[in-house]
């Protein structure tokens, strides 16, 4: 009905008679299901001029319509008073397109929007002449317009602007003096960087206005006007969304014996109004047990997902700084690494924004009080929040409002359930009356309740009165008899525990406590003691806990208990000293076999080769990096302070690689203060506070930190230093498109560097200076020496990637395409994403040169879902480049802009020029494939003036070849002619043929 009334079956439109018996369907169908009365469907059909004997007439209309629609799924039905067509609603346009809109609007669904306008197919009832259905039209035709007006709206928030603009002209032309659509269209353009167009359809509306209507534009229309001409940066373009977001699911597993507070769950689940929840109570009583109990019981009601952290308030070590809890929320929230903030503030703040709309549940377990708390908690009281503290938390009570359980020691009869869960029926119905005893010993408190049960356990023989004996007469049996003192009873379950241990597995115990981190492993542990295979005994006692393969935890209060054991151990300082040669030499290690290419603090090369391959190396380092990080802060704080920056200078190139940006700064800076005096050192550090500030495209901040690096290098005399902190400087001169204040630095530290590695490096960072600014031969040339001095794998790949691309702009394809074939077998081989996913777009990007389109399409789909997964931004926007232009070959030009529109959105966000340029060229030419000539004209000005702004020679080349044909197109050839000759120079001094054809038929 939304269009011709039509009766379609089976894909066949089913002739149903003359044009009042439509009316009468077109009447029936609109109330379907509903009895619509003979009266009302006589005046709703025929109005003020009904037929002669007009209910003969209708009954006839009904009678061939019965015979027409019924069926299985339709009938028509006489019912009392008039009649009903039974139907799903579904099956009707009309409703359809009601119920779609209804879902939509709240969702802000854009695919249900275009959905239910997909169904119209003209103006609704277009081939009747009821009164009563052209009214109805005129209704569902207001109800389009407005699902047409929030589609795009919503297209605008996703910033879906240009691809909009052709839609908007036309609405604005249909609908000139509807102000919602004059705002889209001003809003539109200004996006696209036509600010004078907007404020033309600005002046043009409000002109009209006044001689059609004799008003003046609306209040909201004119704050337009001002916000643009203010360049207003609300008005920018909104982020990009991601296209699924994760659903972490982080809590811990539930504890197997879990007894004792039913009364807790029950105060738990009445309380449904107040989003933040704090359980405190004394050590070893069980708060984290019940928090992620009653977490996983209440997890259906966050769908989005559960956060759990420990915040190490009461650990050995120091707290979790709320700061490092953000960024383990963040990444798990989807946030990729190059947007995590490094001030807690803004962390906070991000933090806040990405939970605004999602419904999550956030565990912070073992706060040390309210100023850590405060920055983790959700803005949005749609996410629950359960915090464990020892602390009472009296300021979160009373200013966020939080719901308060204090946990008490279990009841003698909750005592004995969990030891019975815990030993058996058979064992405890056996000695019911010792059993008592023992819950009194133990002052009630489930951790000493544990940990009793745990050593009956590993003596299943042993009397249950026997050990009741034994803890009676401990040494501490004075402090036990103190009436509450369940730290007493932890103490006196802990000493009874480490009592019965062999002497080399007391050892052990001892030593963990001069463990910095908080997890405990079979190699560090190796380190301290002979035999690391007593872990498992430990564990079997409850004193360490199974956390993964050869990983382990241990309670706080044990390992202060291990702490203190420690205390008096001779060999104390030499432990110590030995587990910190052995993570310094692994990571030495580490570092030599997984980036040989980065620079080192001289005078340290003697470490043991402890990793076969890459993959094991970059996994010990997965897995070590809370310990090392903790290191770090222990040497900084109780020495040797060389130790902190020695490890901050091994582990610069892992952070590189994985980019934990707040871990990374957090040890650099650490790192900086524990060097004071020493220049070499804060050299070093330094140059890693200027390398995380880059990574995250901070320029400003970075280009800071290298200089005060730069001038420490000098006053230690440090020219490998000097040199690298040039190079690296360039690369970010290079990314703000400064590329001959970057071809100057490179040319600097080129002449200062003596390693051959290094030197490699420097000559493929010229080489890509060469490869922007159009020197294809000398880049060709600076690739292939750097190719030759490279040992590592990593570095291979990567000038085989450089050397492959350049020979494709050469269009020496095949040689270009064994290159990066070659890029990809060795990035793959030693697990860098990155460079197999940069190798996926090249190999797409020649397979489409090549006219493979089919497989250059499966490269580039494989090169996105990869940058994707391990947040490679650039990456992504080179790979969405790629496919936009295969689509383009392929005749799918709305695609091909789509995916140019995506790919300009990332590189704006993440500051990279080169994306950015190649995308507005790819624009220019799916608008003219699409004979959108003003719009090809506008995205071919913006990626040239781009281009050649920033000295991207080649691009510039593409720019004005587009260009050509555009103006050729609009019938202006003298402008065609001049960007042609352009083209044709640029091509034939950088060497550049992969355009040349084109450019070649535009000649002619």
């Amino acid at each position: 009905m939304l269009g011709p009334v039509e009766f379609v079956v089976a894909g066949r439109v089913v002739p149903t008679g003359h044009p009042r018996q439509r009316c009468v369907l077109a009447v029936l169908l609109a109330e379907a299901n509903r009895t619509v009365l003979t009266e009302q469907l006589i005046d709703r059909v025929w109005g003020d001029d009904p037929p002669n004997r007009v209910r003969n007439v209708l009954s006839g209309y009904i009678t061939r319509l019965r015979a027409v629609i019924s069926g299985p799924s339709v009938a028509l039905e006489r019912c009392p008073g008039g009649y009903a067509v039974s139907v799903d609603p579904n099956a009707i346009d009309m409703h359809r397109f009601r119920d779609l809109v209804g879902r939509a609007r709240p969702a802000e669904d854009p695919a249900l929007l275009t959905e239910a306008l997909g169904l119209w197919r003209g103006p609704a009832f277009a081939d009747t002449s009821s009164r009563w259905l052209a009214n109805l039209a005129a209704t569902l035709e207001t109800e389009r317009m407005a699902a047409v007006l929030l589609r795009n709206d919503i297209a605008l928030r996703a910033g879906d602007h240009a691809e909009l603009l052709a839609q908007l002209y036309d609405l604005a032309a249909a609908h000139p003096l509807d102000d919602r659509v004059t705002r889209q269209l001003m809003t539109a353009l200004y996006r696209c960087g036509r600010q004078a167009e907007a404020l033309a359809v600005h002046a043009k509306a409000r002109a009209l206005l006044k001689e059609e209507l004799g008003l003046d534009p609306s209040p909201e229309l004119q704050a337009l006007q001002s916000q643009i001409l203010d360049n207003d940066p609300a008005l920018a373009v909104p982020p990009p969304k991601s296209a699924a977001r994760p659903i972490p699911r982080q809590l811990p597993a539930v504890t197997s014996a879990f007894a004792g507070r039913d009364w807790e769950i029950t105060q738990l689940d009445a309380v449904r109004d107040t989003p933040v929840v704090a359980i405190d109570g004394a050590a070893g009583m069980g708060k984290t047990a019940l928090a992620v109990q009653w977490s996983r019981r209440v997890a259906s009601r966050f769908p989005d997902g559960q956060l759990f952290v420990n915040l190490r308030g009461y650990s050995p070590g120091p707290p979790l700084h709320p700061l490092g809890a953000l960024t383990q929320f963040l990444r798990a929230l989807g946030v990729p690494p190059d947007q995590l903030p490094l001030d807690v503030d803004e962390a906070a703040a991000l933090y806040r924004s990405v939970l605004a709309d999602r419904r999550v549940l956030v565990v912070l377990d073992d706060a040390r009080g309210p100023e850590q708390v405060r920055p983790l908690l959700p803005g949005n009281p749609d996410c629950g929040v359960v915090i464990t503290s020892r602390n009472r938390l009296g300021g979160l009570v009373a200013r966020e409002g939080a719901w308060r359980l204090t946990l008490d020691v279990l009841s003698d009869d909750t005592a004995v359930e969990l030891l019975t869960k815990l030993l058996g029926t058979q064992r405890v119905s056996l000695e019911a009356e010792t059993l008592t005893e023992l819950v009194a010993l133990c002052a009630h408190l489930p951790l000493a309740l544990r940990i009793a049960a745990a050593n009956l356990a590993n003596h299943p023989q042993r009397r249950i009165a026997d050990y009741v004996k034994q803890l009676r007469a401990g040494d501490r049996l004075d402090a036990l008899q103190v009436d509450g003192d369940q730290e007493a009873a932890v103490r006196a379950a802990f000493e009874l525990s480490y009592a019965t241990l062999k002497p080399e597995t007391q050892l052990l115990f001892r030593r963990i406590g001069l463990l910095p981190g908080p997890d405990i492993t079979v190699s560090s542990v190796s380190a301290l003691v002979d035999d690391a295979s007593q872990l498992e005994v430990l564990a079997a006692a409850h004193l360490v806990e199974s956390v993964g393969e050869g990983r382990y935890r241990c309670h706080d209060l044990l390992k202060l208990f291990a702490a203190e054991l420690a205390r008096d151990d001779p060999d104390r300082d030499a432990a110590f000293t030995r587990l910190a040669a052995f993570y310094l030499d692994a990571a030495e290690s580490a570092a030599a076999l997984l980036y040989p290419q980065i620079l080192r603090l001289p005078g340290r090369h003697g470490y043991r080769e402890r990793f076969a391959e890459h993959a094991e190396a970059l996994a010990w380092l997965d897995g070590e990096r809370v310990n090392l990080v903790a290191l770090v802060a222990h040497a900084a704080e109780h020495g040797p302070h060389s130790l902190a920056w020695q490890l901050s200078d091994a582990l610069r190139g892992y952070f590189w690689l994985r980019r934990h940006a707040g871990d990374w700064l957090a040890v650099a800076r650490t790192a900086l203060s524990a060097a004071s005096g020493e220049p070499l050192a804060e050299a070093s550090a330094q140059l890693s506070i200027a390398d995380v500030h880059w990574s995250v495209g901070r320029h400003g901040e970075a280009i800071s930190a290298y200089a005060a690096a730069l001038d420490l290098a000098r006053r230690a005399d440090w020219i490998d230093g000097q040199a690298t902190i040039l190079g690296n400087l360039a690369s970010v001169n290079v990314e703000r498109g400064e590329l001959d204040l970057a071809r100057q630095h490179y040319s600097t530290a080129l002449s200062m560097h003596q390693d051959k590695g290094r030197r490699a490096v420097t000559l493929s960072n010229l080489g890509n200076v060469d490869w922007e600014q159009g020197a294809l031969a000398d880049a060709e040339a600076h690739f292939t020496e750097a190719l030759e001095l490279h040992e590592s794998l990593v570095a291979r790949a990567n000038s085989l990637l450089n050397l492959g691309s350049v020979r494709h702009d050469l269009g020496q394809l095949d040689a270009a395409m064994a290159d990066l074939s070659d890029a990809l077998r060795l990035s793959r081989e030693v697990g860098d994403g990155a460079d197999e996913a940069t190798a996926l777009v090249s190999i797409a990007a020649v397979q489409r040169d090549r006219g493979l389109l089919a497989e250059a399409f499966d490269e580039a789909r494989a090169a996105l879902v990869l940058a994707q997964r391990i947040d490679g931004r650039r990456i992504e926007a080179s790979a969405v480049n790629v496919l936009g232009t295969i689509c383009q070959r392929l005749g799918r030009h709305r695609e091909a802009i789509g995916h140019h529109e995506a790919a300009l959105r990332l590189g704006q966000v993440t500051a990279d020029r080169r994306a950015e340029v190649e995308a507005l060229i790819g624009l220019a030419d799916a608008h003219l494939s699409s004979r959108r000539l003003d719009l090809a004209a506008s995205h071919g000005d913006r990626a040239l003036a781009a281009a050649e702004r920033a000295g991207y020679r080649l691009l510039a080349g593409y720019a004005h070849t587009v260009l050509s044909d555009v103006h050729r197109r609009l019938g202006d050839h003298s402008a065609a002619v001049t960007h042609t000759t352009r083209a044709a120079e640029i091509f034939a001094s950088t060497g550049g043929r992969l355009w040349l054809s084109r450019l070649d038929r535009a000649s002619n």
